[in-house]
Formats: structure tokens, C-alpha cells, sequence
């Protein structure tokens, strides 16, 4: 028979080992579940996305008005010197905003290509006004730049006659009401006001036959009759043949590339409307969306990570050198019209506007030269740059905003006297904020659909990886707390050995009480 004390020194070992192999195949399911969820979450996106006659989303996709908030922001500069400005001193605004529009978009003419794997369509923007969320109403005025005026003299420059003739029109007062600067209201400013030198140059233009891209009846707006109007034809990757290019624009205009810029570079036509992505967004990507404001794409990338209640949001933005240009963006040069590119910060869509217009972002964002011009101007990163919020499994856009401002070019004319002195420049007219953010009923029916089943498939994984290194370490634990007290069983059943060595004068008691005192010596006899 062996010692019965070496009964100590064993746990129960089959326990144990159960525990910890329950743990371990928990912990290799959990991880292997993750990879086989991603497969699933896949295959069923790659069932509910692409959009087809009887897609599950068409609905929500050709009308987003009960999903989506959409509106559409006004900023405009009013001018607190124009006398100085016309004598040639620094222009100072004060920004006035937001007029606020609620926007309205539904596809319209839908058809499918099944064989291309596309969509065509237009969309109608519907604007209608929202005193609610707007700082006045659409009768408040400011005092701007006269638009027709400037823009007229400005491309006519190159045609000495006509800029005598014109004026000799105006300081005769053929043409009357016809000043630098005018005060204007919200209202006539967006949709239209009657102006002499438009109404001069009506019949002239139609006589000569020219097709300009602004209705020429006498009129001007910077949204005259495009109320209720579309802003071009739309052929989509409807992503039958595969996720990578769902929503990508094939073709606008029904031409698949544009032809304003200089090279084959810069007339691609590249990425989505800005509503929708392809699934799996990765924060190294690279997105891309086709503006018809700006005839051109522009690359979005990573910004932030948050949260929309509590589904996850990648924010990508444009790059501080969106509107670059060499030597700090070559890859922006074909945009430069002419022999010559601007200051970085903007870019000269008069090709697009038929008329000197330049676009950039408001208050003049990432371009100092231009802010430097105009006095009042305070160019803020976040209520400044356009933005959009994917969700990165779906790619889904749950929020975003374009943010853009027009600046009418303006340089100083000798044959015009209200132009002789002022100075060469950039003048901003306006900004506009369009966003679009998901209602609580989009996100309801987006978690329906998408996000819980989602979240529960991976909640299940996370348990079981949780649960597997809680029995791992308990077991552990548990192991750790017995053999400890086995060391200590140890050090008690060892048996005592007295300790027989004669003591030493180190070990001593200074005072021993068992011996008796020394007697004291006998005394001495004499």
C-alpha cells in the first residue's frame, strides 16, 4: 500500500478535463462561426441588394421620402460696403442662413436592362419652403453682386465693340435699373427676377441662334425653372452581375463619359450618386461620387467612426486637395481651363454654367488665397466639408451632406465705369447645404431588414467565445487554488525534528531564570 498521504497531491483529473475540453470547442466554435455568419450575411446580401422589377427595396429606392429626411439649405452673403467694393476696396459679408427647402426626389422612367445589368432613370427635385427651419422667411433681402451684369461683361471681354456697345447702353440708361450691386430677396434670388439686360439680350440670343444651358426669356435665378425638373438621365450598376459595382453611374446623359475637361482622365465618370455603395465598406477604401453640380467625380475617404443609435457609421469626406492643384495636385491639371489653374481651392465649372462660375467649398475651405480676398468669411471642417456616414456591411449611406459655394468671377472692366476700379476676384454669391439623413422609420426598417439578424448571428459567436474563456479560466483558476493547497498539505504532514544542538552564546537567554543567584562571598576574618 502506497503513503495515503500522496492522495493529496491529485485533483480529480476526469472533471477537469471535461471542463477544459467544453471550453476549448467552444472557443474553436465561436471563432469558426464568425467566417461562416460573414459567408451567410453575404449570400443574403447578395440576394436582397441588387436591384431588379421585384427587389425587396425598389420601392424605397425609386421613392425615399418616407426613410430619408431630405432638405436643401440656403446660405447667402450679403454685402455690408458695396461703395467701397465699386472703388476698389476689399468686399465685406455677413452670412445669412440658413432658408431652408424640404426636398423631394423620386425616380421616375425606371427600366431595367437585364442583359446589361444596368438601371435608367431621372429624378425630379421638388423644393418647397420650410419656415420652420429657416432663419427668416423668402421675402428677407440682401444687397449682392448684379449676377447678369458681371457675368455679361466678363464673357464679352474679349470682343472690345460689344463691351462698347454695352456700355454706351448702360450709361445712356438704354438699359435701365442697371446697377453693380442690387438688393434682392430670398425669393428672387433663387427663383427669378426680371432683369433689364436680360430681357435686352433675350431676342439677340435667340436670333443668333445660341444654345446657352440658362433659360434666356428676360429672367434671372439661380434656380429659375428648375423646380420640379431632373438634373440629367442616370444608367446604374444595378449589381445583378456582382456587389463590387452596385449603383456605380454607367452612363449620364446617356454618354458614359463627360466632355468639359481637357483630358480622358478627368471625363470619367466615376462612382455612385452618393446614396448608395457597394457592401463591406473597409476603411482603407477609396469612394467615389458623380456630381452633376460639378460635372465631375470626387474621391471621398476615411474620416471617423461613430455611431447612428447603434449601428455603426464610417464617415468619409473629401481631401483637403480635392480642389488642388499643381504642385500640390497633379492629378488635378486637367481641370485648369486654359493655359493657367487658379489657387487651389476652387474649380472654374464655366464650361459647365456658361457663365464665370467657379465652385468651392463654403467660406472658401482649404483655399487661403480666395478666403484672404473677402472679409467676414470663417471656413469651418465641419460645417464646411461635404461628408457621408456608410454602414459599412451594407454600404449604405445613413446620412451625408454636400456642401458647395458658388463665386462669380469678377475682374475689373475699363470700358463699364461701375467696373473700372474694382478689383479682380472671386465674389461669393451663395453656399448650399443639401443633406439627407435616415428617419427613425428608415432605421427602423433598415434593422428589420439588415441589421439585426446581423447582430444576433454575431452576438451568438461572441457568447460562445465569452462563455468558452470563462470555463477556460474558472478551470484554471480552480487548478491553480487546489495546488496551492496541496503546497501547504505538503509543508503540515511533514514530520518535526527537534532541533538538538547545544545552544550557543548567540541563542542564550541574556537572563536565564533557572539558575540560582550566586551567594555572596563569606567575609573574612581578621
Amino acid at each position: 500500500m502506497g503513503d495515503p498521504r500522496n492522495k493529496k497531491r491529485f485533483v480529480r483529473v476526469l472533471p477537469v478535463v471535461l471542463l477544459l475540453t467544453a471550453g476549448v470547442i467552444l472557443l474553436i466554435l465561436g471563432i469558426i462561426l464568425i467566417p461562416v455568419f460573414n459567408l451567410i450575411v453575404k449570400e443574403e446580401l447578395n440576394t436582397m441588394i441588387p436591384m431588379s422589377n421585384t427587389s425587396s427595396t425598389l420601392s424605397t429606392w425609386k421613392d425615399p421620402g418616407d426613410s430619408v429626411n431630405m432638405n436643401m439649405k440656403f446660405y447667402f452673403f450679403d454685402l455690408t460696403n458695396p461703395s467701397e467694393v465699386a472703388e476698389g476696396k476689399k468686399p465685406y459679408v455677413i452670412q445669412r442662413g440658413p432658408y431652408t427647402y424640404k426636398e423631394i426626389k423620386v425616380k421616375k422612367n425606371v427600366t431595367f436592362d437585364t442583359e446589361a445589368h444596368t438601371a435608367t432613370y431621372v429624378e425630379p427635385r421638388t423644393l418647397v419652403f420650410d419656415r420652420s427651419l429657416s432663419v427668416g422667411d423668402e421675402n428677407d433681402t440682401f444687397i449682392t453682386i448684379n449676377v447678369p451684369l458681371v457675368a455679361v461683361v466678363t464673357m464679352i471681354q474679349s470682343i472690345p465693340a460689344a463691351e462698347m456697345v454695352l456700355s454706351g447702353l448702360i450709361d445712356f440708361g438704354l438699359i435701365k435699373d442697371e446697377q453693380l450691386f442690387k438688393r434682392l430677396s430670398v425669393y428672387q434670388l433663387i427663383w427669378g427676377y426680371k432683369d433689364p439686360l436680360m430681357e435686352l439680350l433675350a431676342p439677340l440670343v435667340k436670333a443668333a441662334n445660341i444654345s446657352l444651358p440658362v433659360p434666356m426669356d428676360g429672367y434671372f435665378g439661380f434656380l429659375y425653372k428648375k423646380n420640379e425638373t431632373d438634373d440629367g438621365v442616370y444608367t446604374v450598376n444595378t449589381g445583378q452581375a456582382g456587389l463590387n459595382s452596385f449603383m456605380q453611374v454607367q452612363e449620364w446623359n446617356h454618354k458614359s463619359t463627360l466632355s468639359f475637361w481637357k483630358t480622358k482622365y478627368c471625363n470619367m465618370i466615376n462612382g455612385t450618386d452618393g446614396t448608395m455603395y457597394h457592401p463591406f465598406i473597409d476603411v482603407k477604401d477609396k469612394l467615389f461620387l458623380f456630381s452633376s453640380d460639378l460635372a465631375r467625380s470626387i474621391d471621398v475617404v476615411f474620416s471617423s467612426k461613430h455611431y447612428l443609435h447603434d449601428v455603426p457609421q464610417y464617415r468619409f469626406k473629401p481631401p483637403a486637395a480635392l480642389f488642388g492643384y499643381p504642385p500640390d495636385n497633379y492629378d488635378n491639371a486637367c481641370y485648369c481651363l486654359g493655359d493657367e489653374c487658379p489657387h487651389n481651392g476652387v474649380l472654374n465649372i464655366t464650361a459647365v454654367q456658361g457663365a464665370p462660375v467657379f465652385v468651392s467649398q463654403p467660406h472658401f475651405l482649404n483655399g487661403k488665397y480666395y478666403e484672404a480676398t473677402i472679409g467676414g468669411l470663417h471656413p469651418d471642417e465641419e460645417r464646411h466639408n461635404t461628408f457621408i456616414d456608410v454602414e459599412p456591411t451594407t454600404g449604405i449611406v445613413m446620412k451625408g451632406a454636400k456642401r458647395l459655394q458658388m463665386n462669380l468671377y469678377v475682374k475689373q472692366n475699363a470700358f463699364v465705369w461701375e467696373m473700372s476700379k474694382m478689383r479682380t476676384m472671386l465674389y461669393p454669391l451663395l453656399w448650399l447645404d443639401e443633406s439627407a439623413t435616415i428617419n427613425d422609420k428608415g432605421l427602423s426598417t433598415f434593422k428589420d431588414m439588415f441589421f439585426n439578424i446581423q447582430q444576433l448571428m454575431y452576438t451568438i459567436s461572441y457568447i460562445l467565445i465569452a462563455v468558452s474563456a470563462a470555463i477556460i479560466l474558472l478551470t484554471l483558476l480552480f487548478m491553480l487554488i487546489k495546488y496551492l493547497g496541496y503546497r501547504n498539505s505538503q509543508k503540515i504532514d511533514t514530520p518535526f525534528v527537534e532541533d538538538t544542538a547545544p545552544q550557543t552564546s548567540e541563542t542564550t537567554p541574556l537572563l536565564n531564570g533557572g539558575l540560582e543567584p550566586r551567594r555572596a562571598s563569606s567575609p573574612i576574618n581578621t
